[in-house]
């Protein structure tokens, strides 16, 4: 009885220690300084990308894409690559950058175009599916796709645009209901439900949906496929979420017109880097309980292994409205920071180191 008593006690204590959602670690803000030399300053910054020292700015409004040296806490410019049209090495409205080796991949409204380390054009091919996540590992470049003329999500493609193989059948994802939507195209409803990212640690490749909190893994040529759920992982913020777009998107049924043709931007996460088994969160600021941005920037670490939380950490936000969309992991496990895009509406996008404040000099 005694032995009883003492196995409940100790389990009572370690139940008391364990926090679910890992160490909180608070992190302190530094921001980057850019050497604005000639047209090197940014317009607006869909999304970033970082091989070795040099960093990448997709300029999406100068259709563009910039180069900067990055040391400490500060950008020297190189160059910018790309100009409007529709020739070799023009770019329209880029968006999503990939780094790999020696070649920078660059997906815009005409496809795939390949920059070499000098920022000098190398190829071009057309991409005639829709993207909603593009990863470029040399020499393949994989697409997750939202058109509805495709049965798989995943495609690749070599480097002279062949399409090599596909995987990740979409109805055994989410199963896709058309006929119960209002005013969403089946494009447009892929588009939302398979929003999501592509990342690899070299031998993995994962795919995360930032509505629903799917994340799959794959071997790279496809194969071995294992599926986890984020959000149980997650706070009740990120299960509502997901709750609420399940109700939306896959249960009853969305009607565009009556939503003022407005689309909920309900997510769990805007961006995910993986890294030494450990993936890293971007959580998404909008708080679905109160209908408010949350006041700070929140990350999260988690085993992969384990498939469990070992670190949040979390910085205040400085103006009303501001956000964090997307960032770059630096260092390693035991020391990682974060390059981070931040976005406030009444100023321009910033990018901002942040690092745990026990590891701040």
């Amino acid at each position: 009885m005694k032995i009883a008593r003492a196995l409940i006690l100790a389990a009572a204590l370690l139940t008391v220690r364990v926090n679910v959602f890992g160490e909180s670690i608070k992190l302190a803000r530094t921001a980057v300084e850019f050497d604005f030399k000639d047209d090197g300053y940014y317009t607006t910054i869909p999304h970033i990308a970082l091989q070795n020292d040099i960093f990448y700015i997709s300029d999406n409004d100068k259709h563009r894409i910039l180069a900067y040296r990055f040391q400490g806490n500060k950008m020297e410019f190189l160059r910018a690559s790309g100009r409007p049209g529709q020739g070799p090495g023009d770019l329209m409205r880029p968006t999503e950058i990939s780094a790999s080796v020696d070649k920078l991949a660059v997906y815009d409204e005409h496809g795939i175009s390949f920059f070499g380390p000098d920022g000098g054009f190398k190829s071009r091919f057309r991409l005639l599916s829709k993207s909603a996540a593009m990863l470029y590992v040399k020499p393949d470049v994989y697409i997750a796709t939202y058109d509805s003329g495709s049965l798989d999500l995943i495609q690749v493609y070599a480097e002279t645009g062949e399409l090599r193989r596909s995987f990740q059948e979409k109805k055994t994802l989410h199963p896709l209901r058309y006929d119960i939507h209002k005013g969403l195209s089946p494009d447009g409803l892929e588009r939302i439900i398979f929003d999501g990212v592509l990342r690899t640690d070299g031998q993995i490749l994962y795919y995360l949906s930032r509505r629903f909190g799917d994340l799959v893994k794959y071997s790279l040529s496809g194969k071995d496929v294992i599926a986890r759920d984020l959000a149980p992982l997650l706070s009740d913020n990120e299960k509502a979420k997901v709750d609420e777009n399940r109700r939306m998107f896959l249960d009853e049924g969305f009607d565009l017109i009556k939503n003022n043709r407005m689309i909920p931007d309900i997510y769990l996460f805007q961006d995910a880097q993986i890294k030494d088994g450990r993936l890293y969160l971007l959580l998404d600021s909008w708080d679905i309980s109160t209908k408010k941005i949350k006041p700070f920037i929140e990350f999260v670490e988690i085993d992969i292994a384990s498939w469990r939380i070992l670190n949040t950490y979390s910085a205040e936000t400085v103006a009303k409205w501001e956000s964090a969309t997307n960032f770059i992991l630096l260092g390693d496990k035991d020391a990682p920071f974060f390059l981070t895009r931040l976005r406030d509406p009444e100023d321009e996008d910033k990018i901002c180191v942040f690092r745990p404040m026990k590891n701040v000099n």
